[in-house]
């Protein structure tokens, strides 16, 4: 894949491309439902442009299923980054063998895992379940992430996030900058093709992956090692980076 005058967006979903249905407006069109509940939307404006979108490749900490959940009308991206980039879809179906390549690469923190998993189990704030993502990273969530993390404490194998209320423990190698280089050299994406957009720490990664990152002001411009950098308000983020993929989407295969 090869883009002229244009660029490869690999972008986070929630908070980046889509939007939370509670913090939707009213007229925003809902894309995701669960359980009979409304869980995502995005504007009517996004809409109108996402079947016109063949640049996107989504990276998202959801898991196959969470991802595949989301419905939008014309938009079937050819490229998914799933699980936090540990699980690629293709064309509507996992890969295993990039699978396979995750878990070789998150052996070396097995055992760390675990001791984080059981760190979890005894912590007094954890308000949730611990799950094992596609069996590659741990979630659950807590009533106060700044402790909890805090009682995870610093890992040289394991990186430990919160958005939110929600809590991510991921094996040293499964992060969405290595996902992104890996692809990125498998479909021959060239370094200034590339731009990455994301709203939280989990994103920093990418963003450092990319010729251009485009992110929110949460994130720390010093955090963020990328040529150019388009630094944007929450408000209104989703739309905005749907246009920019827009007017950077001028696609040639090869």
């Amino acid at each position: 894949m090869a883009a002229d005058d244009g660029r490869i967006v690999f972008s986070d979903l929630d908070g980046t491309l889509i939007n939370s249905a509670k913090r939707g407006g009213k007229d925003d069109i809902v894309i995701e439902r669960k359980n009979k509940e409304d869980i995502s939307c995005i504007t009517r404006r996004q809409a109108v442009l996402f079947p016109q979108l063949s640049n996107i490749i989504p990276v998202t900490t959801r898991s196959i299923e969470q991802y595949r959940r989301i419905k939008i009308e014309g938009f079937d991206p050819e490229y998914a980054l799933c699980s936090n980039g540990g699980n690629l879809i293709v064309g509507g179906k996992v890969s295993e063998d990039w699978f396979c390549c995750s878990k070789k690469l998150c052996k070396e923190s097995e055992e760390e895992i675990k001791r984080l998993c059981s760190v979890l189990e005894t912590d007094k704030h954890r308000c949730f379940e611990i799950r094992t993502v596609d069996e590659l990273f741990l979630f659950t969530k807590s009533k106060d992430p700044q402790k909890t993390l805090e009682n995870l404490g610093k890992s040289e194998l394991c990186g430990c996030y919160s958005t939110g209320e929600k809590i991510y423990v991921f094996p040293k190698q499964l992060s969405k900058g290595n996902a992104v280089k890996r692809l990125a050299e498998v479909l021959g994406i060239e370094k200034n093709l590339i731009a990455c957009a994301g709203d939280s720490a989990i994103d920093v990664s990418m963003l450092n992956e990319a010729y251009t990152a485009v992110f929110t002001d949460n994130i720390p411009e010093s955090c963020v090692d990328a040529p150019e950098k388009i630094i944007c308000s929450k408000t209104g983020f989703e739309e905005f980076v749907t246009c920019y993929s827009y007017s950077h989407s001028i696609i040639k295969r090869i």
